[in-house]
């Protein structure tokens, strides 16, 4: 009996820190775990941050041009930013539209039984277009 106590002491300093090195692993794992999500989510707020201020720019430079296109033209309508094509839209009011016109070459397109292509016609008929930069 007292040869199997002593093979169980022999065991247990071994088998103690056998444990104590895994529960010790595991909070080290689990701490780098930790910090490498915090790492990430510092990363995505950095992006995030980033972005805004582009699309902040980029919505500046959009007024600053349409300011600039009020300068030199009467016919602005506005502008705006297209933040999912990165695009600056300046509407200009259409100096050719007149309304009686466009109302009966409408009609002509509606009721063109000859054929004729009037599209040329029409697109002057549109009050606004608009440009991108």
């Amino acid at each position: 009996m007292d040869n199997f106590i002593d093979k169980i002491n022999k065991l247990s300093l071994p088998t103690t820190i056998l444990i104590a090195s895994i529960i010790l692993g595991g909070f080290y794992y689990a701490s780098q775990v930790n910090k490498q999500r915090s790492i990430e989510e510092q990363q995505q707020i950095k992006i995030e941050q980033d972005n805004k201020e582009y699309v902040a720019k980029r919505r500046k430079d959009c007024y600053d041009y349409e300011a600039s296109e009020r300068k030199k033209f009467n016919n602005i309508g506005g502008s705006f930013y297209d933040e999912e094509n990165d695009v600056c839209r300046v509407e200009y009011r259409n100096s050719k539209y007149d309304e009686f016109t466009c109302n009966i070459y409408e009609r002509l397109e509606e009721e063109n039984t000859t054929g004729l292509d009037l599209s040329a016609l029409i697109t002057e008929c549109n009050k606004f277009f608009t440009k991108e930069y």
